[in-house]
């Protein structure tokens, strides 16, 4: 497990600059030690990225925009499109791509995470969260009684080791903590936490979260509900929207919404 005060220790090692044809990237996760999956929705691309380099291993190019990616396995990822009720299965085979199976969904899916049991998604037009199988079976739903009575824009979805689901949400500036049948246990809200984006679990209670409005990489405890700034505009960090980490390099890769291509690498002491 990695400990706060190793968190804490981030440092600026380089900058990776990935081919998306001059656009952002929607988002990012780690493959393997060597290899990076980015999504770069307005190409219409998935791209296999050398986590070294930033240079382009393989890419695919879909019929419909990516935006959101997630690990199912170590040789499959699957990714959200944009404005379309599905999720598509993407195979790794070594340094190669291949389109795998499509999964229906039952609304327009902007956050994805794996679970336990299935992929966490979560819906934008109406905010609601769901658990599903592999082969679209719904799991378990968490729907607000009332219209965006919870979430008004939850847009990354994180899991974590010890099966909790982590929403943050844009609309409300706060980050929900839900268990494995979608039940909301607590609600983090702090005055750095503006407009959070990108969210992932470190360990069983470390969450790192973009905070986009101001410029931070914040440290959440959920067990104490402490938000801490690590990283800010002074190292870097402007219009931070994604961000994955690698725990056998221990590395922080974040993703700034205008980086045209650009993933900032940050070492852990």
């Amino acid at each position: 497990m990695f400990m706060f005060s190793d968190l804490s220790q981030l440092q600026w090692q380089q900058e990776l600059k990935v081919n998306t044809g001059g656009w952002p990237i929607s988002d990012i996760s780690v493959v393997s030690d060597t290899r990076l999956l980015v999504t770069a929705w307005r190409e219409r691309k998935v791209i296999l990225v050398d986590s070294q380099t930033g240079g382009t291993v393989a890419q695919i190019t879909l019929k419909h925009l990516p935006l959101r990616v997630c690990m199912w396995d170590n040789n499959t990822a699957v990714v959200t499109l944009v404005l379309k009720k599905k999720v598509q299965f993407i195979n790794i085979h070594g340094d190669s791509l291949t389109l795998g199976q499509s999964l229906k969904v039952n609304g327009n899916v902007y956050g994805i995470a794996r679970s336990e049991e299935g992929l966490v998604v979560s819906y934008w037009s109406s905010p609601w969260l769901e658990v599903l199988a592999v082969n679209g079976t719904v799991l378990h739903r968490f729907k607000p009684a009332a219209e965006r009575d919870v979430f008004k824009w939850p847009t990354f979805i994180a899991t974590s080791a010890d099966n909790m689901v982590y929403v943050s949400d844009g609309g409300t500036s706060t980050i929900t903590q839900l268990d494995s049948n979608l039940r909301v246990t607590k609600t983090f809200s702090d005055p750095m936490l503006q407009d959070p984006r990108g969210i992932i679990s470190v360990s069983a209670d470390q969450v790192l979260v973009c905070s986009y409005d101001n410029n931070r990489i914040l440290l959440l405890c959920p067990s104490t509900g402490v938000i801490t700034s690590i990283l800010d505009q002074q190292d870097g960090i402007m219009w931070p929207w994604a961000l994955t980490f690698s725990p056998s390099q221990r590395k922080l890769y974040v993703v700034p919404y205008e980086g045209s291509g650009r993933v900032q690498v940050f070492q852990q002491q």
